[in-house]
């Protein structure tokens, strides 16, 4: 069979191989399962990425500019009842495919960027997500367009790509940024209602792409870190204008989960960026314990995408009473899209599951860490196969920390097809609890997750 994921060039990496979009919206259902799928496995396994429509110059399209589409599965009763991918229709996707604008929340022109990075179930619907000053575009079962929503009245202006749910309240804790607030960012606690319930603007000295957070159980993480926006490349007409500010001081700030701006304390860190925390978590001793996936530098020689060198798994000691931190180099293979057992985000975590990636984000093969034992597993299924983000579901009633299901996206290049391939925890590298055969390709992307019924 022909490969024909290799005959999709650009001179623009991110528009190549497992890269390029898809240009058609898909429905199938009663899709073939190889193995057994769990009975509790019961809802829609969804993930978003970026995927232009029509035709894009290669020399300025950025990666994280694409439009939005997202990817679904719906799992139940051990059967794969349907998948479908749909377009996240901002206006512009509307525009493009010739219907009409979504309702909106919002004034005509306020800001709306392509909703292209995560997907999340919140106060009973579903939100496609991007940063940078955009709003959350509701969809439904479905994952048709419901609106572009302002969570009832409550958001000011922005909302960010990576709420961290809090296990224990079921709150969402978010870090949002917009070129258009100048120097700072602004910390939203979004209620189980789905209304935003506390909302405190924070001071910096640059402004730069926050794409994550942390939390742990006294603290919010905030991560101050040297990719910038560019005043003079946004006036240039630069797409995408944040650029790597070498003379800008790393550090993470440690805000009290009730306190104020004037209660963060400051903790310098090495100069380096970071798109995705594993975890974090108060020590005894009063330190904080962060890790997450590190990236010397952003967006400084290669301005399409994420390609400045392969990113690490480190973590950091952070002292909020000397303001200094502490580095350790965890696993030097190249992994990125930490995810966890999020029952315990914030508290201590013993595994963490990650995506190999190789140069350019392109796929490769899945990772699981102890770090308890310091060991670590990587699943190789063959040169032609290549996973996305992993997801992790804990069993029902299960025993211990990894004990639960893997799920994550698998692209084969032999076939040109995609499939969900669901893991065993335990037995990682084992043969797979069960393959769902797609009837498409999936193309390489950001984030998602199981959304149980």
């Amino acid at each position: 069979m022909t490969n024909t994921s290799t005959l999709r060039t650009s001179s623009n990496p991110f528009l190549s191989g497992n890269l390029a979009p898809v240009d058609v919206e898909t429905t199938a259902f009663d899709l073939k399962v190889t193995g057994t799928l769990p009975n509790e496995l019961n809802g829609r396994y969804l993930r978003n990425g970026p995927n232009p429509i029509g035709q894009v110059d290669p020399e300025k399209y950025h990666w994280f500019l694409g439009s939005g589409m997202v990817h679904g599965i719906q799992l139940n009763n051990g059967e794969a009842k349907w998948y479908r991918n749909r377009w996240v229709r901002d206006r512009n996707v509307a525009k493009s495919l010739g219907e009409q604008a979504p309702p909106s929340d919002w004034p005509a022109d306020h800001a709306q960027f392509a909703s292209n990075t995560n997907v999340i179930g919140h106060a009973g619907a579903t939100w496609a997500l991007v940063e940078g000053g955009s709003p959350p575009i509701e969809m439904n079962y479905e994952l048709e367009t419901v609106r572009v929503s302002n969570f009832a009245n409550t958001l000011p202006q922005a909302f960010s790509a990576h709420p961290k749910r809090d296990p224990r309240t079921g709150e969402l804790h978010v870090m949002a940024y917009w070129w258009g607030w100048g120097n700072q960012v602004q910390y939203l606690v979004v209620g189980v209602d789905g209304k935003v319930r506390r909302n405190l603007d924070i001071a910096l000295p640059g402004g730069p792409m926050m794409h994550d957070c942390a939390l742990t159980e006294k603290y919010v993480l905030i991560f101050d870190l040297p990719c910038l926006f560019n005043l003079e490349l946004a006036m240039s007409g630069r797409s995408f204008p944040y650029i790597w500010n070498a003379d800008y001081t790393a550090r993470v700030g440690l805000l009290p989960r009730e306190g104020v701006a004037a209660d963060i304390k400051w903790v310098e860190i090495d100069s380096c960026y970071i798109f995705h925390p594993l975890n974090a978590y108060d020590a005894p001793d009063g330190t904080v314990v962060l890790d997450a996936a590190r990236h010397d530098k952003m967006f400084d020689v290669e301005q399409r995408g994420p390609n400045e060198g392969l990113p690490t798994l480190d973590r950091w000691i952070l002292n909020p009473q000397t303001g200094k931190a502490k580095q350790e180099r965890i696993d030097d293979r190249p992994q990125e899209f930490p995810r966890m057992n999020e029952s315990l985000l914030g508290l201590k975590h013993d595994f963490g599951y990650f995506a190999g990636i190789s140069d350019v984000f392109r796929q490769a093969d899945l990772i699981k860490q102890d770090l308890a034992k310091k060991t670590t597993q990587v699943r190789h299924d063959g040169a032609n196969f290549g996973y996305g983000e992993p997801v992790f579901v804990p069993r029902e009633n299960s025993k211990s920390e990894d004990d639960g299901y893997v799920m994550a996206l698998r692209h084969n290049t032999e076939t040109d097809l995609s499939d969900l391939v669901v893991l065993n925890a335990q037995d990682f590298c084992g043969e797979p609890v069960a393959v769902v055969s797609l009837p498409a390709r999936v193309p390489n992307g950001f984030h998602g997750n199981w959304i149980a019924d």
